[in-house]
């Protein structure tokens, strides 16, 4: 399983600022963001996560600058046609138990973003979807390391993976051009 935004250096730059969530989290809030409005700004996302931020502090404004990194990257994954759209979760190399406890608070953080964005639907396949990434947030995350209970994570990495592009193609139809049938013969 591959990611373009890099966990650790996420998790250090967030880390660095004055917050109590995780990059997980704050991820996911960005990504439920992006799921319903299109048009949010960085500084919308970043009042969300942070209680403060001094610009004058090196170290502050260059976390800052990972994390509009981070917002600028989430839009074009969430806005690629070749679904290259991947959570922010802690990498394989970590053990699975911190894997799926990364993928819980990403799952919480999409639906806080969810319901700030104030997400209205009567299409039942999204209302079902969301079902599914609530009850995916509320798991038990003491898996043991074994070959079986990887398979099975990653399976459910990929169902939320795909349960957001489709949810966010739904509720955000992709603008890109779409040539009906009918236009073909």
């Amino acid at each position: 399983m591959s990611q373009s935004i890099n966990y650790d250096l996420a998790k250090d730059a967030l880390h660095k600022l004055n917050t109590d969530d995780t990059i997980s989290s704050a991820h996911g809030l960005l990504c439920g963001f992006y799921c319903v409005k299109q048009d949010i700004h960085l500084d919308e996302w970043l009042n969300e996560i942070l209680v403060s931020i001094d610009l004058n502090n090196l170290l502050e404004k260059e976390a800052r600058q990972v994390l509009a990194e981070i917002f600028n990257n989430t839009s074009e994954q969430l806005g690629d046609p070749t679904l290259n759209f991947w959570p922010v979760i802690a990498d394989d190399d970590s053990p699975l138990r911190e894997q799926a406890n990364t993928l819980i608070e990403w799952c919480q953080g999409y639906l806080v973003g969810l319901g700030l964005s104030s997400v209205e639907t009567s299409d039942e396949e999204v209302t079902e979807m969301i079902k599914d990434i609530s009850e995916i947030s509320q798991l038990d995350a003491d898996l043991l390391d074994t070959d079986d209970n990887t398979e099975d994570f990653y399976e459910i990495v990929e169902f939320v993976r795909i349960g957001v592009l489709f949810i966010q193609e739904t509720l955000q139809p992709s603008k890109q051009d779409f040539i009906s049938p009918t236009q073909l013969h």
